[in-house]
């Protein structure tokens, strides 16, 4: 079960902390901890409720961000108790997310201490009393996505360690050490990144190329997985640099990729631009059919980021095009979904429908429920714009259906969208 750990940043925050965490546990099927403003601290304690926590969520009220003639940085955040909690999570690079009530606001880079400035790194949430429902709803949907990945990451770390581990014992002639990250955060993670830089130290000293490139491999895939995006494009590009030299042009176009995935979650939008197209360029001149697909996917998200709609519809078309001759089922889903929704943003309510139905068909066969429901909402939605009430009410209530036969933790989130609908 994921765990979630809730900071009040005062005692008025506390009563926000228990309505988000019984919405969490009701709902998302989290376990919580939630911090209290009173009595005594305990150092160890914290730490290992933060250690044993996916998520830190730091609900910030009014009070704290108020302004003074006379601030500092250490009396805006002048609870020991929630540095101790920050600073804990910002050293197990655990996610943390704010969460701003009402006015309250996060404080200035300058009146934050410097152990505490990550804090503000962090994408905020906002919680208006007015539109509780609502904003709550868009918090527990992400918190539903996060949650969803670092659980798919650590069932794929949890062997990927481990085997890691079993190859640099072997590589050192010790004992193999057995891991797991059932009851922990990233901690194994970190320890496979010590395990792998003894490993590259080593393929370096007896110039074993190979050796060097997977532990990179393994390196730039730890750090991306920790949030750390720049060490992880720096090992992507020392990774890159050794592929080019063994000729694998197959790897090549896939870490062209991945540089231009990292430089598109550090902001640099331009220059991941400049990686999707030298992938494409490399798939087209190697006729490796496979990667020209993501080249173009990737080019697409490049232009949503640039506000530039229909360049990146144009770009998933073509991306479309290659995965239904290479029959992959699940990336044709992933991109009629995206190229019907961008039609939405471009108010083309009928484009946006000629892609969701196509992509509900996919949804079906692949039996994918959740996009399902999903794809019937959106194209309740669509309907709705159009003014065609009765297929509004035909796919809120297929959506409905097939959420009554459905036992997960997103369907409530999706059932509230429903109603919200049939209210309009």
């Amino acid at each position: 079960m994921s765990l979630i750990y809730l900071s009040s940043s005062s005692s008025e925050a506390e009563p926000f902390s228990l309505r988000i965490a019984s919405q969490c546990e009701s709902i998302l099927g989290s376990g919580c901890f939630l911090s209290k403003n009173n009595g005594i601290i305990s150092t160890h304690k914290i730490r290992s409720e933060i250690e044993a926590c996916d998520v830190l969520l730091v609900v910030i009220t009014k009070t704290i961000t108020e302004e003074t003639e006379d601030i500092s940085p250490y009396n805006l955040i002048d609870n020991e108790r929630i540095r101790l909690e920050i600073i804990s999570a910002i050293n197990k690079d655990i996610l943390i997310v704010p969460v701003l009530i009402d006015d309250a606001r996060l404080p200035e880079k300058g009146n934050i201490p410097g152990a505490l400035k990550k804090l503000l790194d962090c994408k905020p949430y906002h919680l208006r009393e007015v539109f509780w429902s609502e904003d709550l709803e868009v918090l527990l949907e992400y918190l539903e996505e996060e949650l969803s990945f670092i659980k798919e990451v650590k069932e794929k770390l949890s062997e990927s360690v481990e085997v890691n581990y079993q190859r640099l014992a072997e590589f050192d002639g010790r004992k193999p050490i057995k891991v797991n990250l059932e009851s922990s955060d990233f901690l194994q993670l970190r320890k496979m990144i010590e395990a792998e830089m003894i490993f590259l130290q080593k393929a370096r000293g007896i110039g074993d190329r190979k050796a060097e490139k997977n532990a990179l491999s393994a390196l730039a895939l730890a750090y991306s997985r920790l949030g750390q995006t720049q060490k992880a494009i720096q090992f992507f590009q020392e990774q890159l640099i050794i592929s080019q030299e063994l000729g694998d042009f197959n790897e090549i176009c896939s870490l062209l990729a991945n540089l231009g995935d990292a430089y598109a979650v550090s902001g640099n939008i331009d220059r991941a631009k400049s990686y999707y197209e030298e992938q494409l360029t490399l798939a087209e001149l190697k006729g490796l059919s496979v990667f020209v697909g993501s080249s173009y996917n990737g080019l697409g998200h490049v232009f949503v980021k640039k506000e530039k709609i229909p360049e990146a519809i144009d770009c998933y078309l073509k991306a479309l095009e290659n995965y239904r001759e290479l029959e992959d089922h699940d990336k044709q889903l992933e991109l009629l979904v995206g190229i019907g929704l961008n039609h939405y943003k471009l108010e083309q309510w009928e484009k946006t429908t000629e892609y969701l139905l196509p992509a509900l068909d996919a949804a079906k066969y692949l039996e994918n429920r959740k996009e399902e429901v999903q794809i019937l909402i959106d194209l309740a939605e669509s309907y709705e714009k159009l003014g065609k009430k009765e297929l509004v009410k035909s796919h809120l209530d297929q959506a409905e259906d097939t959420l009554n036969i459905t036992d997960e933790n997103w369907c409530s989130s999706l059932m509230r969208r429903i109603k919200l609908l049939r209210n309009l």
